[in-house]
């Protein structure tokens, strides 16, 4: 991932960092009120905003997710320490439709075309999954909510809303930010965001591990009775089977989230040699 890094060299994506971080919260802490977890998350319309940073300035909307979020527990009065998972899972909110994005469309710009639509619900479902399953596992395995609870809530909310206000505000915003120059593409260098040779497999093991996490949510909340029968009925603590499969597709979503980013530095541009033609051109000139 080291995109997520060199990032930092860039005043600009800095910059970003702060603008997508401040939009997610100011848009988050209204919110607070309309919880649907008590204490760990609400009702979000500001979960499409790290989707479109996230498509528009890469790397650096991933940070500001994550520092955003913490801004809104803060000011929410939320903070704990779940808000350690809720850094790592809202940086893959972002990070992981960034990346995805460039394994499925390469250098196509995302400008929220009608057309596009099909290309973007996946990257935006495979973040909202993504963000879930570290959240749910953290918050499980401290003993604090049941896997099944808080990873459906996630699940829910951020891949349905979203996904519709990403759908609304990417076509609005991608062409301010492609005037102003805000585009990654435009700040870091081509070696520094281009996916590697295996961004494929990456992309493919992000939904494996998503697939694992919410599938042992859905088979937690169906059979609980058979559940109660072992003993796990709660989802709490590290030795419960959800719980341990949500923290398995959490290692998993991790690992293809870094084989989808670059693996290797770029070359540099190399300088343009003046054509033949142009030498002779300018001797006869002289002459």
């Amino acid at each position: 991932m080291r995109d997520t890094v060199v990032m930092w060299r860039y005043t600009k994506m800095v910059v970003l960092v702060a603008l997508t971080g401040a939009a997610y919260a100011a848009i988050m802490i209204p919110f607070k009120i309309a919880t649907i977890v008590p204490g760990f998350t609400e009702v979000r319309p500001a979960a499409g905003i790290p989707v479109v940073c996230g498509l528009l300035f890469g790397p650096a909307a991933a940070w500001g997710a994550a520092f955003g979020n913490v801004v809104g527990d803060v000011f929410g009065g939320m903070l704990g320490p779940g808000s350690v998972f809720g850094f790592i899972g809202n940086f893959m909110l972002a990070y992981v439709p960034y990346r995805m994005w460039r394994a499925l469309r390469g250098d196509r710009p995302a400008d929220g075309s009608p057309g596009q639509l099909p290309w973007l619900i996946p990257c935006a479902v495979a973040g909202a999954l993504a963000c879930a399953a570290i959240i749910g596992f953290g918050v499980a395995a401290m003993g604090m909510v049941p896997y099944s609870v808080l990873t459906l809530a996630i699940a829910a909310n951020n891949g349905v809303v979203g996904t519709i206000v990403a759908a609304i505000l990417l076509p609005i915003l991608y062409p301010l930010a492609r005037s102003f120059g805000l585009l990654y593409k435009d700040i870091l260098g081509p070696g520094e965001y281009t996916s590697g040779r295996v961004s494929w497999a990456g992309m493919i093991v992000v939904w494996v591990g998503a697939g694992i996490a919410l599938l042992a949510a859905i088979f937690a909340a169906l059979a609980e009775d058979l559940m109660a029968q072992i003993g796990f009925a709660e989802g709490l603590g590290l030795i419960a089977p959800q719980v341990l499969a949500g923290g398995i597709s959490s290692v998993v979503i991790i690992v293809g989230a870094v084989l989808m980013s670059p693996l290797r530095r770029g070359r540099p541009a190399e300088p343009m040699r003046p054509r033949t033609s142009d030498i002779c051109s300018d001797e006869s000139d002289a002459g």
